[in-house]
């Protein structure tokens, strides 16, 4: 049945990609059957018993600690990991980067050296490429929130399967179904689908059941939202001030919506949230409050829940590594994730049942889930040449496709389409770098300029060079560059320039930085591309030739200007 569901929902992808366009506002396609956790521990429960009874009490403690996989082509480091895996029988280990190449090679020793299945699992929410060079990577979550169609996202995340398990990953660490109401937010951000709880909840159920139809773990994060934030949980424990009334209809809302849609896998979050523990400088990821109480009893989440990673300093706040390890699966959690001593932690663990600190009857609980799933996602396909298999013409075409879909026009004053005004009386002023569609545009014999970014003077001949009889297209490839304090005269310079030449303004880059640009609502047309990339700089380019529109939505606020939910419908000139 895992099979067929991985291949007819293959064939909805690539059939998917042969019609265009997409139909806006469409559903994602619906799989013929939901596999919630319910039924994945139906299926599992014979294997389950009869392995279960065969394990050791350290064996069926270990299952709920996964090892981190850090530095393989260092061998000192590598040969102190596969000791730990052959001696204990963690129930799974957290790839981080390494070589392409690497991966299958590392993945098949580990499990090698296990007796039972273990569960692989990756940090990758813009697939495997986030933590492993030479793949594609899809764009971030915040240009997918642009995206029209919720449809797109399911076959992101389809796609991102189909790769993991080419490399016998079975768990992904994505998506962050976090609501970023915070344009401060330091780790969140454009890992954020947006700040709409309606929109991220969808596109968060888009993803997950892409992922799970391919095979692949999905797993929901940071429970129960980090979105509000102004710090960094990998460094500190922040705190989420919203009151409950405000957490249910917002941080919450994408999180219900994923149990409801049968998720497998939930994260807790190192965060403190006093609306939902009133303990001071309790991580939620350590309160049974919000893992047991909420997650489990309130919202009904059946699924496999794990711990954020346990080297952050969120977590650390709560004592020794060892220590920590027992409190969180005390807590509530069925997993530890990123354990940094897992001898002290099945110590920790067993002394602790000695003591009655944990229940027996929770512990046996936490291991059948645990194992449930590792019989689930044990089976994977066995292929060779797995670098052609990953790069596929379908990958590549469902990502340009993502891109042209995200490209949002927030100010149009007869500007685009450039019908009445050819292309090719256009000058351009490109600030950053955007290769790709520098070369494009200059193939057509328009003058393209870089701007002297580290060159004041030079900067400003630039500016004063503008020919009068011509248009003008600029291009703001580096999105920092107008947030600096040292730019600010300069940049009102530009906007001065622009807003003259009613010029068309291409931003590529994080929406949030466009904020300082503000004044650009008096020049000609603002278009938002979100990223900057070669896909990203092919769409720009086949937007600006016509030869495709735009219909992307902003999923973030910018300041006072645009409200999310902004963007104008362009059709394209070109069939």
């Amino acid at each position: 049945m895992r099979s067929l569901i991985f291949f007819s929902s293959l064939f909805l992808l690539l059939s998917f990609l042969r019609c265009q366009p997409p139909l806006v506002g469409a559903e994602p396609p619906a799989a013929p059957l939901v596999f919630t956790p319910a039924l994945v521990y139906d299926s599992a429960r014979h294997w389950v018993d009869s392995v279960y009874l065969s394990m050791s009490e350290e064996e069926r403690i270990a299952r709920l600690f996964w090892l981190a996989v850090e530095q393989v082509d260092q061998p000192a480091a590598y040969a102190r990991l596969r000791p730990q895996v052959k001696r204990y029988q963690p129930g799974g280990v957290l790839l981080m980067g390494m070589p392409l190449e690497r991966v299958s090679e590392v993945v098949s020793d580990l499990q090698s050296l296990s007796k039972r299945p273990m569960l692989v699992s990756v940090d990758g929410e813009w697939g495997a490429a986030m933590r492993f060079k030479d793949l594609p990577a899809f764009p971030y979550a915040m240009t997918l929130g642009a995206l029209a169609n919720d449809s797109l996202v399911y076959l992101v995340g389809l796609e991102i399967a189909r790769q993991m398990r080419m490399l016998g990953i079975h768990v992904n660490m994505a998506p962050v179904a976090d609501v970023n109401s915070n344009p401060d937010n330091p780790i969140i951000g454009h890992r954020s689908f947006g700040e709409q709880a309606e929109n991220v909840a969808r596109k968060s159920v888009a993803y997950m059941r892409g992922l799970q139809d391919g095979g692949v773990m999905a797993v929901g994060k940071h429970f129960p939202g980090h979105g509000d934030t102004d710090s960094d949980s990998h460094h500190t424990l922040p705190v989420v001030k919203h009151n409950r009334a405000l957490l249910d209809s917002t941080d919450l809302l994408p999180f219900k919506a994923m149990i409801e849609a049968g998720l497998w896998g939930m994260m807790t979050a190192h965060i403190e949230v006093p609306a939902l523990d009133g303990r001071a400088g309790l991580p939620a990821s350590f309160s049974d409050s919000i893992v047991k109480g909420l997650l489990r009893e309130d919202l009904g989440f059946e699924g496999l829940v794990l711990t954020d990673a346990l080297n952050m300093q969120g977590a650390r706040v709560m004592g020794r590594p060892g220590e920590v390890d027992m409190l969180a699966l005390k807590a509530g959690n069925d997993v530890v994730e990123f354990t940094e001593d897992l001898p002290g932690a099945i110590a920790a663990v067993k002394k602790a049942l000695a003591d009655s600190l944990l229940c027996p009857h929770e512990m046996e609980a936490k291991c059948r889930r645990a194992l449930a799933f590792q019989y689930w996602l044990s089976e994977r396909p066995q292929v060779k040449g797995v670098d052609s298999v990953l790069h596929t013409d379908e990958t590549l075409a469902l990502n340009r496709l993502l891109y042209e879909a995200a490209l949002t026009v927030l100010h149009n004053e007869a500007v685009l389409p450039f019908a009445s005004k050819r292309l090719d009386q256009q000058e351009v002023l490109l600030l950053g770098t955007a290769p790709v569609l520098r070369d494009s545009l200059r193939s057509l014999g328009l003058k393209v300029q870089n701007l002297a970014l580290h060159d004041p003077a030079a900067f400003r001949r630039q500016l004063a060079g503008v020919g009068e009889e011509v248009g003008l297209i600029f291009v703001i490839g580096d999105s920092q560059w107008g947030r600096r304090a040292a730019n600010a005269a300069l940049r009102q310079e530009v906007i001065q320039l622009l807003k003259r030449k009613q010029a068309l303004t291409v931003f590529m880059g994080n929406a949030y930085h466009l904020a300082p640009w503000r004044e650009l609502d008096a020049s000609g047309a603002l278009v938002l591309a979100y990223e900057n990339n070669d896909r990203t700089q092919e769409a720009v380019w086949r937007l600006l030739t016509g030869h495709i529109g735009a219909n992307g939505r902003l999923p973030v606020s910018i300041s006072q200007w645009y409200a999310a939910g902004s963007g104008i419908d362009l059709a394209p000139l070109k069939p």
